[in-house]
């Protein structure tokens, strides 16, 4: 696992995200620099997109679940850092498990982050508070709010993080970088001379039509029409 100097808590890694993002995006660029049909580069795009979409799902509620248990369980602060999130959405996390996603407002403010971030499989009550936001809790306050918001106490929680962070990190930089190819094989190929339909590309692609429809637009966006 590649780390950066810990600047969280002794006992817990800290992925250097950077550099796992730049190494994912450097071996998805160099294996479509070896695929030159546009068709063999949409149906390995959709392919690494999915796994990556599927990859995600799979590791993303227990890594959130685990950092959740840190933080009110232990109070272990910086975690944002062994999550490889910005601080908006280290505080959107904290806000969906406390009150889950029906919430109507961050109770600190802060802009919804991402969807991706968003999975707590087993939170999903509403926690009853009565103090200011969670960050200015004492730890019995945000022990009991956990309890009542039915946050699990994950054991071994320090040491499951990295690992699942470290995923997560690596699985949406392959998404992203493979994103563009798929999106510019899609337009290569609604045009001359392939001139496929929207429906023929959505089924070569494994993907539906308003997918494929979606891709070509924002190529063609980012090719400046």
């Amino acid at each position: 696992m590649a780390t950066k100097k810990n600047q969280v808590r002794k006992d817990i890694e800290v992925p250097d995200h950077e550099a796992i993002r730049d190494t994912a995006q450097r071996h998805i660029e160099k294996e479509f620099s070896r695929i030159t049909r546009p068709d063999d580069r949409l149906k390995r795009a959709a392919e690494v997109v999915q796994q990556a979409d599927l990859e995600i799902v799979a590791h993303v509620g227990e890594r959130n679940e685990a950092a959740m248990s840190l933080w009110f369980y232990e109070g272990v602060r910086g975690l944002d850092k062994v999550l490889g999130v910005t601080g908006n959405a280290y505080t959107e996390m904290r806000r969906l498990a406390l009150h889950g996603a029906d919430a109507a407002e961050p109770v600190d403010g802060t802009e919804k982050a991402p969807e991706e971030w968003a999975p707590l499989t087993k939170v999903r009550r509403r926690a009853q508070l009565s103090g200011p936001g969670e960050t200015r809790m004492t730890p019995e306050q945000r022990r009991h709010a956990a309890e009542q918001a039915g946050i699990p106490k994950i054991d071994g929680a320090a040491e499951v993080l990295p690992r699942l962070s470290e995923i997560v990190s690596a699985a949406t930089a392959r998404r992203k970088a493979a994103l563009p190819f798929l999106q510019d094989a899609v337009l290569v190929l609604s045009e001359a001379p392939y001139e496929w339909t929207t429906d023929r590309i959505a089924e070569f692609g494994d993907v539906t039509a308003r997918y494929a429809r979606d891709a070509k637009n924002t190529a063609k966006r980012r090719r400046g029409h």
